[in-house]
């Protein structure tokens, strides 16, 4: 029964990883998101402005190419946002963490059950190969998903400073 509490526990802490890193990746692409699309909003509304004035009143020359350039800009902003498709990723790194997070609590109830002695032999190997399809399953969606060093890292500081509530034992199982 030990060396299947250890696996257990070794899928429960995979899922904390994968879900604190695709949590992490998500936080960074929705920044990436917000610091791209902000930008275009405003160069779109100061371009606009700036055209309304050359068209009313005829401006100078140096004048009539700022909604030009300003409008240059905000076409690659948006060019680029639409290329990296930054809100489905954040999306898709979101439903990834929710599922290995789903996974950590199928695991935790069934360190649960065993420990008070509620589940037969039998019920722990089907339900560990539920769990495993499951997590290799969620892993091959993430691949849809990647995520980077400091994703993990991130992950990694998380758990050591506390974020997440769990014993030395369980971590480096």
């Amino acid at each position: 029964m030990d060396h299947t509490k250890t696996k257990i526990a070794r899928i429960k802490v995979d899922a904390l990883y994968g879900k604190k890193k695709h949590f992490n990746a998500a936080d960074r692409k929705e920044k990436l998101h917000y610091n791209i699309g902000n930008p275009i909003i405003i160069l779109n509304i100061i371009s606009g402005s700036v055209l309304f004035y050359v068209i009313k009143d005829g401006a100078s020359n140096l004048v009539k190419y700022i909604p030009l350039v300003l409008t240059l800009i905000s076409t690659l902003l948006t060019a680029f946002q639409t290329h990296f498709n930054l809100a489905k990723k954040v999306e898709g790194h979101r439903r990834v963490g929710n599922k290995y997070l789903a996974i950590m609590k199928k695991c935790d109830r069934l360190q649960g059950y065993i420990n008070d002695g509620f589940i037969s032999q039998n019920e722990i190997i089907d339900k560990l190969e539920t769990i495993s399809k499951e997590i290799d399953d969620v892993n091959q969606e993430a691949e849809a998903f990647p995520t980077n060093k400091v994703d993990y890292n991130l992950a990694q500081k998380g758990i050591d400073s506390g974020e997440e509530n769990y014993t030395e034992i369980e971590l480096n199982m």
